[in-house]
């Protein structure tokens, strides 16, 4: 997954999760973001990757691999 590292890294950023802790499986939820911390996260990899996330589609995502996966199919 070649976004994976990247968005990792934007999400442990903004959240200090562990970066080295967080996987593909790592649910959401376990990275204790507030709202504030999702806008940062969304507009960092919106930028980096030169994509529009859709925030409605965000509801439906469980684990950093649902994210990135979305991400990847954003960029094809």
């Amino acid at each position: 997954m070649p976004a994976f590292e990247e968005i990792r890294g934007i999400m442990s950023k903004v959240t200090h999760y562990n970066e080295q802790e967080m996987t593909l499986e790592t649910a959401l939820a376990d990275l204790q973001a507030d709202s504030l911390h999702w806008v940062q996260i969304i507009v960092s990899v919106e930028s980096t990757f030169d994509i529009e996330i859709d925030i409605d589609k965000m509801r439906e995502f469980t684990t950093v691999g649902d994210f990135v996966n979305h991400v990847e199919e954003l960029m094809a």
